[in-house]
């Protein structure tokens, strides 16, 4: 449901003006606002897809105003509704880089086909740009593939999760960018063979089939990571793939971390001691093995905890603690709180998307 804000000073003129509105509009959510300052604070929320602003006058508070809309949602097109004449008008909306104007008096017809062309102009717009973002970073992503950096491969598809969220507050944007980013991801597999392939599509099929019910974003970035888990396993496997050993091992360390990976497997992974493995690791990381899983594991908890419900318990659980003790312990060493702490001081006030 799209939001359409109507700011003017006249009660009765926007009475009116939401009566044209919701009768003429489906599906449109009209939000009054009767002074500037309510407006630039519902502008800021970031939901407005429209507004319709009356302007008495170009004076220096007005056009501030407007100014400050812009800059408080560049996205939000502006409808500009003013008495006078167009020769007045004309050159304040278009200096202002305002989409649109109508003079008042106007009849409804007018307004309807104005707020219709500019959602139109603005929906199109919107998704040009999400186009381009989506791509982007399927780019970044590929080039990380083709370097094999597991890590650097999550880390661009979280970053795109993260701005799409935050930007976004449209749930089937949202699902439509989503669900075109796993079939991008699931393209990248199209080298690794018809097996692979058929397993990244699968995913994509289920999860266009259960999106709807996740109201998560940690939910998504668990699709799509295990996608790339898929991915990076079938580099492993090909022995044409020639992956360098220390980027291979790091690899495999990465992808295995909430499974409570130990050094003697890391090292019989690489085929080593472990007492030689263990300085080998530390040259690569300039950290010691211990170090680097744990730093790692609390990475993962700390994700969870601000985009997940889960009990601390269960997030120990996850990261295969054997103790919810050890792990609160382990964590307030690194972050300098307990894991409720850190929950409560980044969720305060914030509805988990």
């Amino acid at each position: 449901m799209g939001q359409i804000l109507v700011l003017n000073e006249n009660q009765l003129e926007r009475e009116i003006t939401r009566s044209i509105l919701s009768e003429g509009l489906e599906s449109e959510e009209i939000v009054l606002a009767p002074e500037e300052e309510s407006a630039i604070r519902i502008l800021r929320e970031g939901d407005v897809d429209l507004l319709i602003a009356d302007v008495p006058r170009f004076d220096l508070r007005h056009c501030d105003m407007m100014t400050q809309a812009r800059q408080v949602s560049p996205d939000t097109p502006i409808l500009v509704t003013s008495v006078g004449v167009r020769t007045d008008i004309a050159p304040h909306v278009w200096r202002l880089g305002l989409q649109d104007y109508l003079l008042k008096p106007c009849r409804p017809t007018w307004l309807l086909a104005a707020v219709r062309a500019l959602k139109r102009d603005a929906a199109i717009a919107s998704n040009d740009r999400e186009e381009q973002r989506r791509e982007q970073y399927l780019k970044l992503l590929a080039e990380q593939m083709r370097a094999f950096c597991y890590k650097k491969s999550i880390d661009v598809a979280k970053d795109y999760l993260d701005s799409l969220y935050q930007e976004i507050h449209n749930k089937s944007v949202i699902r439509f960018q989503t669900l075109r980013f796993a079939e991008g991801l699931a393209q990248l597999g199209d080298p690794l063979g018809p097996a692979v392939q058929m397993r990244l599509t699968c995913i994509v099929e289920q999860f266009k089939l259960r999106f709807d019910q996740q109201v998560q974003k940690y939910d998504t970035y668990l699709v799509i990571k295990k996608m790339i888990n898929i991915i990076f396993a079938a580099f492993d496997e090909d022995s044409s793939y020639q992956v360098d050993s220390e980027q291979k091992v790091l690899n495999y360390i990465d992808r295995n971390i909430k499974d409570g990976i130990s050094l003697d497997q890391a090292a019989e992974y690489a085929n080593m001691s472990s007492y030689y493995f263990s300085r080998v690791f530390k040259k690569i990381t300039g950290v010691n093995f211990i170090t680097y899983v744990t730093d790692c594991k609390i990475v993962v908890a700390q994700e969870m905890l601000v985009n997940t419900d889960l009990p601390v318990s269960s997030i120990a659980y996850e990261l295969s603690y054997s103790e919810a003790n050890y792990f609160s312990k382990a964590f307030k060493r690194k972050v300098g709180m307990t894991p409720m702490e850190y929950r409560e001081l980044h969720c305060a006030g914030k509805e988990k998307v």
